[in-house]
């Protein structure tokens, strides 16, 4: 019994030993691939981070080149060198056709020493607000005419094709615009004296705003042949509903003294309440000038026509729309 007592309890401490052996063997294991299995849970996790897709990254949107269909119209007068005085008034409608891309539609009706004119003109244009525009610009413009003794009754019909641009700098802006002018003349007879080639003409500003609602201009054009020196200011008031009101004047100093002053008011109509600096980037292009050019409110330097050399007196739509002919 002594015997078969001691050989059991050997059995026992030897099954014991065997499971505490066995154990550690296990946990040993269990250790050692630990490290492999997190080595190959992070190898994994590295390989994902690296091949999945890049995440998206939202660049934010340029405003549009119009912001909704907008409007405005003015009434101006003043003189001019040789001239009894003129008035007239101009009105624009602008409008989006993408969201880079704008159409703007001009009209105006003048008079100047009792005689009649009127015109139209377009813009195509790009455009995004925080840098500048491109376009291109395209006019009509009549002027009612006179009666010529020896001749009879003449007019003028005027038409401009053209490249236009802007540039936008903080408060600055500078604008642009070039082309071809050309004038045919309507008259009872065919006289080589009525005939006027095609000329190049342009019109070149900088505008600084003072504050977010006035606005100083200088510039230079060149046409019928002569340079001038456009100076411009313009403030407005905000009426609310969309709407604002300025107060603008020009000044043109042209050689051979033809010069021209005029004055008048402006009411433009938008979608919401803007600054002038606001609607002239976002809503209706710049103007170019209306005094800008030395466009003539009639003829000159043709036979019988004006008693004088010339009678620069227009406004001619913000530099947009060609006066009548010199």
């Amino acid at each position: 019994m002594a015997n078969a007592q001691s050989t059991s309890d050997d059995a026992s401490r030897s099954d014991w030993a065997r499971d505490i052996f066995a154990k550690t063997l296990r946990d040993q294991t269990a250790i050692s691939d630990q490290p492999g299995w997190s080595n190959i849970s992070a190898l994994s996790y590295v390989k994902s981070k690296r091949s999945g897709p890049p995440p998206a990254t939202w660049l934010p949107q340029p405003m549009p080149a119009v912001d909704g269909i907008n409007a405005k119209i003015d009434g101006y007068g003043g003189g001019a060198s040789h001239s009894d005085g003129f008035y007239g008034t101009t009105g624009s409608l602008s409008f989006p056709l993408a969201q880079q891309w704008g159409a703007q539609i001009d009209g105006r009706v003048q008079n100047a020493d009792g005689i009649g004119a009127y015109g139209v003109a377009g813009h195509v244009f790009w455009r995004d607000p925080s840098i500048g525009l491109v376009g291109a610009y395209g006019s009509y413009w009549h002027w009612n005419g006179r009666d010529v003794r020896d001749v009879g009754h003449v007019s003028t019909n005027t038409s401009a094709i053209a490249a236009q641009g802007e540039y936008y700098a903080g408060r600055w802006t500078l604008s642009g615009i070039a082309g071809v002018e050309m004038v045919s003349v309507n008259a009872p007879v065919a006289l080589d004296a009525f005939s006027i080639p095609n000329r190049f003409f342009d019109s070149i500003r900088a505008s600084y705003y003072v504050t977010d609602n006035s606005k100083l201009s200088i510039g230079h054009v060149y046409i019928s042949g002569r340079h001038a020196l456009t100076l411009g200011a313009e403030h407005g008031f905000a009426l609310g509903g969309g709407r604002m009101a300025s107060l603008f004047g020009q000044a043109r100093f042209a050689e051979e003294g033809h010069n021209a002053v005029l004055g008048g008011l402006r009411v433009y109509f938008g979608q919401r309440d803007k600054t002038l600096i606001d609607r002239h980037r976002q809503d209706d292009p710049a103007a170019f000038g209306g005094l800008a050019g030395v466009e003539q409110s009639e003829p000159c330097g043709l036979p019988g026509i004006s008693p004088h050399p010339c009678k620069p007196a227009c406004n001619n739509g913000g530099g947009r729309l060609p006066c009548s002919p010199p």
